[in-house]
């Protein structure tokens, strides 16, 4: 019985170690572009559905007789409501789609001349460098 759930046990916990893979996510420019033009039509897109919604609820309440018991306002107040939190919820999106914009744009490869000094007097020496550009 021991040998069995030993075996049992190590079985289980090699299994579990194939089957786990480390990925390594490189975030390089291409990436935060890619994710900076996601956001930002994401961003447009809740904008102009919020808008449009927003519209139709405030045409519809503005033209139904809300006196009335059986009268469609309930259903135009949502629309302005839902138009509201749509257009509020694209502005974080607005927000991280330029901060990606931005570590996109200070991540750069280049090659600047570098000034070395040899044996002589001092030489350009052109290279390939990788700037990275910190913001506080």
């Amino acid at each position: 019985m021991k040998k069995t759930c030993s075996f049992l046990v190590i079985t289980l916990f090699s299994v579990n170690l194939f089957s786990q893979t480390i990925t390594k996510t490189d975030f390089q420019k291409e990436n935060y572009l890619d994710q900076s033009d996601n956001q930002k039509k994401t961003a447009w897109i809740l904008l102009g559905g919020g808008l449009v919604l927003t519209t139709i609820g405030v045409i519809g309440f503005g033209n139904s007789d809300f006196l009335s018991s059986n009268s469609n306002s309930d259903a135009y107040g949502y629309l302005i409501l839902g138009g509201g939190v749509c257009t509020l919820s694209s502005i974080p999106l607005f927000i991280s789609s330029a901060r990606n914009a931005r570590r996109a744009a200070s991540i750069s490869f280049g090659t600047k001349p570098n000034l070395i000094q040899r044996q002589g007097p001092l030489t350009y020496n052109p290279g390939i460098q990788l700037c990275i550009k910190i913001v506080f």
